[in-house]
């Protein structure tokens, strides 16, 4: 499958934002005048005056690899700009994006850094002077010689398509980007102990079940003792653990907002059915389990399981937006 440079800086931006919590801000440049810089992570508040890790994307033709020229000058860039003062500070990680490869004798260079300092140096002229910018040809001045003199190599890494496709972070983006479907969600088990992220749907099926049964359970582990409504809660409860299993996974591996609109669906496709009237609320949140398991909600093109769907009626009780009692 074929991307376009933008689908790629979006890929990555996806994948970057997943993958780590450190940065304090994430920024896609990528465009004719990017000064070297297609995305950025900073990692405070001072930007580029402070540690910022930079991705560097170079998306080639089909069957080619990012070569050893195309490489050193784009490193070049961030010299020039940064002596030029675009940047205050330089990168603390420098990371080309190459989903098809790079060329053996780049790749001899990243993972000998020394010889990637003298191999920028020495083929400054050949690699970089006609290649930073149109309009000027950049000589290797002293402030830049110093610069690349000062840079630890070993900051620069390289990232191709089977690296990134097998990190787990990687799900959002392949979904968004690539319209990849994961896989089926691991199925949910609910604890024997109520847990406190399920408490308030939980009270309000306390007051359900005492309402069918004309008296007050005082605990929801009453309510499980109970002959004739602890089945009946035992299966709600696994319903809620099969949703919060299917969101958690979801959230790792679906694009961002996908969650969020079958959400959605499933509320618009029950609440009238929630709204009607009924001689208990038991009845209501029965009706409601039933027109859920049919309900043709899908998240991007997966059938969703029965229990799911049921289970997500439980979140948005939980939410407060459909809720079994007053």
């Amino acid at each position: 499958m074929e991307i376009d440079d933008t689908q790629l800086e979006e890929f990555i931006e996806l994948w970057v934002e997943r993958r780590s919590q450190q940065y304090d801000r994430v920024e896609r440049i990528g465009a004719a005048n990017d000064k070297g810089r297609d995305l950025i992570g900073f990692l405070t508040r001072a930007r580029h005056e402070g540690a910022w890790h930079l991705f560097q994307c170079k998306r080639k033709t089909r069957g080619g690899k990012l070569g050893k020229s195309e490489g050193l000058a784009e490193l070049g860039k961030v010299f020039f700009h940064h002596c030029r003062g675009v940047y205050k500070s330089l990168p603390e990680k420098y990371v080309f994006v190459a989903p098809r490869g790079i060329v053996g004798s780049l790749m001899d260079l990243i993972n000998n850094p020394s010889t990637l300092k003298a191999a920028l140096i020495d083929g400054w002229d050949e690699h970089c002077s006609g290649s930073i910018t149109r309009r000027e040809t950049v000589a290797l001045t002293p402030e830049i010689k110093a610069a690349i003199d000062g840079f630890d190599f070993s900051r620069v890494e390289h990232l191709t398509a089977p690296m990134l496709v097998k990190d787990q972070a990687a799900g959002p983006a392949l979904s968004k980007v690539l319209g990849l479907i994961p896989d089926e969600a691991p199925a949910g088990e609910a604890p024997q102990a109520i847990q406190p992220e399920e408490a308030q749907y939980v009270e309000q099926l306390r007051h359900v079940y005492g309402e069918a049964s004309g008296s007050t359970f005082m605990s929801a582990d009453d309510v499980l003792a109970h002959a004739d409504h602890g089945e009946h809660f035992r299966d709600q409860r696994t319903r809620f653990f099969e949703a919060a299993s299917f969101k958690r996974f979801h959230r790792d591996n679906t694009a961002p907002g996908a969650l969020v609109t079958f959400e959605g669906d499933v509320y618009h496709g029950v609440i009238e059915v929630h709204r009607d009237r009924y001689e208990t609320l038991l009845r209501r949140v029965d009706a409601v389990m039933k027109h859920a398991s049919i309900l043709p909600a899908s998240l991007i093109g997966r059938t969703v399981r029965i229990p799911v769907k049921q289970g997500i009626c439980h979140h948005l009780a939980n939410d407060g937006r459909l809720k079994w009692a007053p």
